[in-house]
C-alpha cells in the first residue's frame, strides 16, 4: 500500500481549503462576556539584563488565526514542524521589545528600533554581558537571526542566512565573552525536498526477536524509508560560529542532524551531539543513535566523548531511567569539564542495586580517561554547583517520594552533608529551591555570600493558609535557617531577580486578588519597593467577582479543598447556582500530604483563554482546581482504588456547596482537560453526582496506553482489572449523563489520540448516551487558533445552558 505521508502533506501544502470565518458556517461565538474574556490582551514580559542595570519589556499576542494554525506541518520522529520555516508552529509572537532602566542605573530607555514594520520575533536571549540581545524573527520562509545593541536600542540583521530551528529555539547560543554566537543554519546546498517516487513504495517492516521493548504510545513518529529521507532533509543543519560584531559565519564540522550545541564555560570548547543511522518507527529522536563530541572553535574534533546506540525500550517501573548514560553537560564552576550521569543498576528501577547512579566527569584537554566523581544510592536528579569545594547533589526516589539534598566537595567526593531529606509531597515542609547567581564565566552557581557556610532558598511557601512565597538563610552544618522575607497579605509575591540579596535587594511580582501582576524593585531590610511596570488589568468588566479557599473532608477522612468563584454581586439569599466543578487529579503515597493546600489565596484572577473560570462570568459558580487525589499508601496502588476515591472527591465537593448555600445539588457539571477529562467520563459512568461534564482532550480506553499511563507503572497485562475499571469506554452502556467530547485533530500528546474520544463517541451513541463530539482542526492537545477557542467555548456554553442551567 503506497505510503500516506506525502500525500498527506501534499493534500496540507497545496490544497488548504478555505477556511470559515467566525460568525459563519462552523465556528461559533460564545456570549459577549466570555469572548472578551478570551480575546483580552496578552500581559507583557519582563526580563532582566545580566548585567541587572536595565530590562526588556515584551509585548506580545498569544492567539493567533486558524489560518496560521491550518500551516503544512510535517510530523517527523516525534517532531513537528512548519514546512516553510522548518520551525515548529509558534503561538506566541513577539511584536515591539522596550528598554527601561532599573531605578539609580544609567541606560537609555526606548523602544528597539530596526525591525520590519508589523515583525514577527520569536525568540530572543540576552548575552551574557547584558550588552545585547539575539533575537529570533520569523518570515514566512524562514527564521533570521538580528542582533539589538542595548546601548543604542537598535536590532541589526546579523545574518542573510536561516536558522534550522527543526529541534526548537536551543539552536542558538551566546558564546561566554558575547562575541559570538554558535547557530544551525538550513544548510546552503540543501536542493529541494526529496520526491515521493514510486521507487519509495517498498514494504514496511519492523522485527521483534523477543526482546521486551515496552514503549509507551508514542505519536508522530517516522513509518518508512520516505519520512526518513524527509526528516533528514529538514533536521539537517550546518553547525557554525556567527560573529555579533559583523555576521561573519564560519563553519564547524560538515553538516548533519546537530542537536543544540553549547559553550565550554571558558568558551574555548564546544559540546556538540547529532544524531546518527539507524532511525526507528517505534520511538521519537530522543531515542535514536547519537554523537556526543567535544570540539574547538575551528570545528576540529577535540575528543568523541561517546556513541549512543538505538535504544527502543523502557523499563516501565517507579525509579528507571535511560539503560545508556545521559545528561551530559559542563560543569558551571569550572573551565571546561564535562560530567554525565551512568545508571549502575541499567537503568532498571526494579532491580535491587547498592548504588542507583554514578556521576562521571572529563577534564579539558579530553586526553585521559573520564573519572567517577560520585555515586548515588537513589536516582540521580540533579547537580547545582557552587565552587571547586562545594556542589549540591539532588536525588529522587519515586517509590517512597523522597526527595534529597546532599553537600559534597567535588575535589574529595568521599562525605556527604545531608542539607534536606523530604517528601516530595509535603509541600508544608518544603524548603525551595537553592538561589543562584551568575559567577566569573557567566554559568549560574549556587549563591553564598560567605564561602558556602550559608546558602539560600526560595519557595512557594504553602501552608494551612495558602501559598506564601518565601526567602530564607539556611547555615550549613547545623542546617538552622533564617527566614530573611515573605509575601504578605494582601498580596501574592515571589522573587524573580535577586540583584544583591545580602543587601536585601531583590526583583519581585507582586499581585493581589483585585490587582494585576507587576514587577518591583524591593528591598526588604529597607523595607522599600519602587515599582518597575504598571500593566492593567487586562479584565475590567469582571470586577466585583469573588474568590474564596472553600476546605472539606472526604468521607474517610482526607482534607480536601478548591477555589470557587462567584459571579459579580451574587448574595447566598440569591439563592443556590448552576456549578461548574473542574479537576485534575494527582496520586499520593499519604493521606496527609494528599490534603496540603495548593493554592494561593492572593492571587489575580487570571481568565486564561478556556479557563473554567470564564463561566463565573455566566452566572454559574466555579470551583476551580478541586482537590482529586488517589492514594495509595505502603504497599498498596493508588489505581487500585482509583474510581471509589474519584466518586468520594466529588461527592465531598458537592456536599460541601450545597451546604454553602451557593450550590444547586441538580446543577451540578463536572470537567476537565486531558487526565481531567478521563476522571470526568469515569465520573458519569460511575455516579449520579452531576447534571452534565465536559471531557477535553482525554484517553477513555486503557488498553489503548498498556504500557502505562499518568503516574501507573504496571502493564495491562500486569493489572488487567486495573486497567478496565478504570476505563470509561468500557462502562459506555452506564454512562447516560449528558457529556460534551471536545479533541484537538491534530492531538500529538502520549496516549490521548484523538481516536479515544472518536471511540467513546462512538460507543456511547451506540448504547443511547447524550453525547456530542466536537473535533476542532489542526489543534493538538491544547487549543490555540482564535477560532477553535471561541468555538470550544460556545459549545461549552450551549452545553452548560442546556442541560445544566436550564435544566
Amino acid at each position: 500500500m503506497r505510503n500516506t505521508f506525502f500525500s498527506v502533506f501534499l493534500g496540507l501544502l497545496f490544497a488548504l481549503p478555505a477556511l470559515p470565518t467566525l460568525g459563519q458556517s462552523g465556528y461559533q461565538h460564545p456570549p459577549k462576556a466570555v469572548e472578551d474574556l478570551v480575546l483580552a490582551p496578552a500581559t507583557p514580559a519582563f526580563s532582566l539584563s545580566p548585567r541587572m542595570d536595565c530590562y526588556l519589556i515584551i509585548r506580545q499576542t498569544d492567539i493567533p488565526a486558524i489560518r496560521e494554525q491550518a500551516q503544512a506541518e510535517l510530523k517527523l520522529a516525534g517532531r513537528r514542524v512548519l514546512a516553510a520555516t522548518n520551525c515548529p508552529k509558534m503561538r506566541t509572537k513577539i511584536k515591539e521589545l522596550e528598554i527601561k532602566s532599573l531605578p539609580g542605573k544609567k541606560v537609555k530607555e526606548g523602544v528597539i528600533t530596526g525591525f520590519p514594520a508589523d515583525v514577527n520575533l520569536i525568540s530572543y536571549k540576552w548575552s551574557p554581558d547584558g550588552s545585547r540581545v539575539a533575537v529570533c524573527e520569523e518570515r514566512p520562509d524562514g527564521i533570521y537571526l538580528w542582533v539589538v545593541d542595548v546601548a543604542d536600542l537598535r536590532a541589526r540583521l546579523l545574518t542573510g542566512r536561516k536558522l534550522n530551528f527543526f529541534f526548537g529555539p536551543g539552536m542558538y547560543s551566546w558564546s561566554p565573552d558575547s562575541k559570538y554566537l554558535v547557530v544551525a543554519l538550513i544548510p546552503a546546498n540543501r536542493g529541494a525536498m526529496p520526491a515521493d517516487k514510486m521507487q519509495n513504495i517498498v514494504p514496511v517492516i519492523q522485527t521483534s526477536e523477543g526482546k521486551s521493548n515496552q514503549a509507551p504510545t508514542y505519536q508522530d513518529l517516522l513509518t518508512d524509508a520516505y519520512s526518513e529521507s524527509v526528516f533528514d532533509y529538514y533536521a539537517t543543519s550546518e553547525l557554525g560560529i556567527v560573529s555579533a560584531d559583523n555576521g561573519e559565519f564560519m563553519p564547524n564540522g560538515k553538516a548533519a542532524v546537530y542537536l543544540p550545541a553549547t559553550y565550554s564555560p571558558d568558551g574555548k570548547y564546544l559540546l556538540v551531539r547529532y544524531l546518527n543511522r539507524p532511525y526507528s518507527y517505534v520511538v521519537p529522536y530522543t531515542f535514536f543513535p547519537s554523537t556526543i563530541e567535544i570540539r574547538d572553535p575551528e570545528g576540529k574534533s577535540v575528543k568523541q566523548v561517546y556513541q549512543k546506540p538505538l535504544v527502543e525500550y523502557e523499563y516501565i517501573s517507579n525509579n528507571s531511567a535511560s539503560p545508556e548514560p545521559r545528561g551530559y553537560d559542563w560543569r558551571a564552576d569550572q573551565p571546561a569539564t564535562l560530567y554525565w550521569v551512568e545508571p549502575l543498576d541499567g537503568g532498571n528501577g526494579k532491580v535491587k542495586a547498592e548504588f542507583r547512579d554514578r556521576v562521571m566527569f572529563l577534564e579539558a584537554p579530553f586526553e585521559g580517561q573520564a573519572r567517577e566523581l560520585v555515586k548515588t544510592e537513589k536516582r540521580y536528579d540533579d547537580i547545582f554547583w557552587g565552587d571547586a569545594r562545594h556542589a549540591f547533589l539532588m536525588t529522587y526516589d519515586y517509590d517512597t517520594r523522597q526527595k534529597k539534598c546532599c553537600l559534597f566537595d567535588p575535589s574529595e567526593p568521599g562525605k556527604m552533608q545531608v542539607v534536606y531529606d523530604q517528601s516530595a509531597e509535603d509541600l508544608y515542609a518544603d524548603c525551595g529551591r537553592l538561589v543562584t547567581t551568575k559567577n566569573a564565566f557567566g554559568q549560574y552557581v549556587v549563591f553564598s555570600g560567605d564561602k558556602y557556610k550559608t546558602v539560600y532558598f526560595s519557595g512557594r511557601g504553602y501552608s494551612p493558609r495558602g501559598a506564601y512565597p518565601f526567602i530564607d538563610a539556611r547555615r550549613l552544618g547545623t542546617n538552622r535557617t533564617t527566614r530573611l522575607w515573605q509575601s504578605e497579605d494582601p498580596w501574592y509575591e515571589y522573587p524573580v531577580a535577586y540583584p544583591d540579596l545580602l543587601k536585601g535587594e531583590i526583583i519581585t511580582s507582586r499581585e493581589s486578588n483585585t490587582e494585576a501582576p507587576n514587577y518591583y524593585l524591593v528591598n526588604f531590610k529597607k523595607k522599600k519597593q519602587v515599582a518597575l511596570t504598571d500593566f492593567p488589568d487586562p479584565y475590567p468588566g469582571m470586577k466585583g467577582v469573588t474568590k474564596q479557599v472553600v476546605e472539606y473532608t472526604r468521607n474517610d477522612g482526607v482534607k480536601l479543598s478548591g477555589t470557587l468563584f462567584l459571579p459579580a454581586g451574587y448574595k447566598k439569599e440569591n439563592g443556590p447556582l448552576p456549578v461548574l466543578i473542574w479537576a485534575y487529579p494527582s496520586e499520593y503515597k499519604s493521606s496527609a500530604n494528599a490534603g496540603q493546600r495548593r493554592d494561593a489565596p492572593n492571587q489575580f484572577i487570571r481568565y486564561t483563554r478556556t479557563s473554567p473560570i470564564l463561566w463565573v462570568a455566566e452566572g454559574y459558580a466555579v470551583l476551580n482546581n478541586a482537590s482529586f487525589p488517589i492514594i495509595g499508601e505502603g504497599e498498596k496502588e493508588p489505581n487500585d482504588t482509583y474510581v471509589e476515591q474519584l466518586v468520594a472527591n466529588a461527592k465531598a465537593a458537592v456536599d460541601k456547596l450545597v451546604e454553602m448555600g451557593v450550590g444547586d445539588p441538580k446543577r451540578m457539571a463536572v470537567g476537565g482537560h486531558s487526565y481531567g477529562a478521563f476522571m470526568t467520563a469515569n465520573l458519569l459512568a460511575n455516579c449520579d453526582l452531576f447534571a452534565a461534564g465536559i471531557a477535553r482532550s482525554g484517553a477513555y480506553n486503557r488498553t489503548l496506553t498498556p504500557f502505562g499511563f499518568q503516574n501507573e507503572m504496571r502493564t495491562f497485562w500486569e493489572a488487567p482489572e486495573v486497567y478496565l475499571k478504570m476505563s470509561p469506554f468500557v462502562k459506555a452502556d452506564k454512562l447516560k449523563t449528558p457529556i460534551l467530547l471536545i479533541h484537538g485533530q491534530a492531538d500529538n500528546n502520549t496516549g490521548t489520540f484523538t481516536m479515544q474520544s472518536e471511540r467513546l463517541y462512538t460507543a456511547l451513541r451506540g448504547n443511547g448516551g447524550t453525547v456530542r463530539l466536537v473535533l476542532l482542526p489542526y489543534e493538538s492537545h491544547g487549543y490555540v487558533a482564535k477560532e477553535s477557542i471561541l468555538h470550544q467555548a460556545w459549545e461549552t456554553y450551549r452545553w452548560l445552558e442546556k442541560y445544566v442551567k436550564n435544566k
